[in-house]
C-alpha cells in the first residue's frame, strides 16, 4: 500500500511549497494560476501509472539529498506542454510538440525550483532538485525503467487558469525506504517485533561544553577541534534577481541584467548557505578575491556553523 509516513512527509512539504509554485507559475506564464492538490490512497503505483491515458509528458527529477533522496515522476497531458510554452512566450499554443516546448518547460521548472529554494527555509536539503529530465512517452513501456518497485506515494495537482484546467499526477519513491520510518517505528520486517529483541541498557549521552563566552571561544579548544577538518563551502554573492522565463529566453550575448544592489555596496559572504560576513572584491595575482569588511561575532559564527552538524 501507499507508504503512510512518506505520504505524511510529502504532504507537509507539498502543502508548504504549493503557494510558492502557484505564484511562480503565474509570473512565468503571465496569468493568474490556481493550484490545488489531492493525495492518492492506492495500493500499487506501477498499476496507476500503467493506467494513465498515454501519450504522456514525463517529468522526472530527484529531490532531497544523501540518504533522504526521493525519485519523482510527474505525468500530464501533452496539451499542457503546448499551452505552457504558448503562455510563456505569450503566443497561441502550437499544434505539435517540438524540442522547443521541452526546453521551455525545463526552463520554467528550473525557475520554479529556484523560487522554492529562495522562499522556503531548507536546512535539511529537502528542496534540492537534481537530474531534471522531460520527455514524451507514447506507452507505459517507454517509462517502465523510470517506475520504481516498492512502496511510494502519489498525488494529483490541478492547475487552473481562466476556463482551462490541467491535471498532473505526481508519483514519489524513496531511494532508501529505511530512512523514511516514523520516529518510534522499527524498520524491521512485519514478522519481527521489537519486543523480541534483547533488552538494551540505555544511558543518557554526555556531551562536552561548546558554549561561547565574551564573544570568543573558551580557551580550551578541545571541544571545537573535532570540527576543524570539516570542509565547508564558501560562496560570495553579488545579488539575486527574479526574472520571467520569457525574458530569460530573450537574453543573448551582450545582454545586461540589472541588479538591485548599488555599485560599491558590500557583497555577502556565505558559508554552507548561511551569511557569515560582508566584503569587497579585490584582485590578487590576477585572481578575484574578497576582502572581509564586516564579520559576524565569534559567538554568532559558531552558532551558525553548529546548525549544520
Amino acid at each position: 500500500m501507499s507508504d503512510s509516513y512518506l505520504q505524511k512527509r510529502a504532504k507537509h512539504n507539498i502543502d508548504e511549497v504549493l503557494p510558492v509554485v502557484s505564484n511562480a507559475l503565474g509570473q512565468i506564464l503571465n496569468r493568474s494560476m490556481e493550484a490545488r492538490v489531492r493525495y492518492v490512497e492506492e495500493d500499487n503505483l506501477p498499476e496507476l501509472i500503467a493506467a494513465e491515458e498515454f501519450p504522456r509528458v514525463v517529468i522526472r527529477f530527484k529531490s532531497g539529498q544523501s540518504e533522504k533522496t526521493i525519485q519523482n515522476l510527474i505525468l500530464t497531458d501533452p496539451q499542457f506542454l503546448l499551452n505552457f510554452y504558448g503562455w510563456m512566450i505569450m503566443d497561441d499554443p502550437a499544434e505539435e510538440v517540438t524540442d522547443e516546448h521541452f526546453d521551455g518547460l525545463r526552463e520554467g521548472l528550473e525557475q520554479v525550483f529556484g523560487q522554492i529554494k529562495m522562499a522556503v527555509t531548507d536546512d535539511n536539503g529537502t528542496f534540492q532538485f537534481e537530474e531534471l529530465d522531460i520527455k514524451l512517452a507514447n506507452t507505459f513501456e517507454d517509462i517502465r525503467s523510470d517506475v520504481l518497485e516498492g512502496q511510494g506515494t502519489a498525488c494529483t495537482y490541478t492547475l487552473k487558469t481562466e476556463e482551462i484546467e490541467f491535471e498532473l499526477n505526481h508519483y514519489l519513491w524513496p531511494e532508501h525506504p529505511e530512512q523514511f520510518v516514523e520516529k518510534g517505528d522499527s524498520p524491521m520486517t512485519q514478522n519481527q517485533s521489537a519486543m523480541d529483541s534483547d533488552p538494551v541498557d540505555i544511558q543518557s549521552a554526555e556531551f562536552g561544553d561548546l558554549s561561547v563566552t565574551q564573544g570568543d571561544v573558551k580557551s580550551d579548544p578541545k571541544n571545537v577541534n573535532m570540527l576543524l577538518d570539516v570542509e565547508l563551502e564558501i560562496r560570495v554573492e553579488i545579488d539575486r534577481k527574479t526574472i520571467l522565463v520569457s525574458d530569460l529566453l530573450k537574453l543573448g550575448k551582450g545582454s545586461i541584467v540589472e541588479l538591485d544592489k548599488s555599485a560599491g555596496e558590500a557583497l555577502d559572504v556565505y558559508v554552507n548557505g548561511r551569511k557569515f560576513a560582508e566584503g569587497e572584491v579585490v584582485v590578487v595575482d590576477d585572481r578575484f578575491g574578497i576582502r572581509v569588511t564586516q564579520l559576524l561575532s565569534p559567538k554568532d559564527r559558531v552558532q551558525s556553523l553548529g546548525q549544520h552538524f
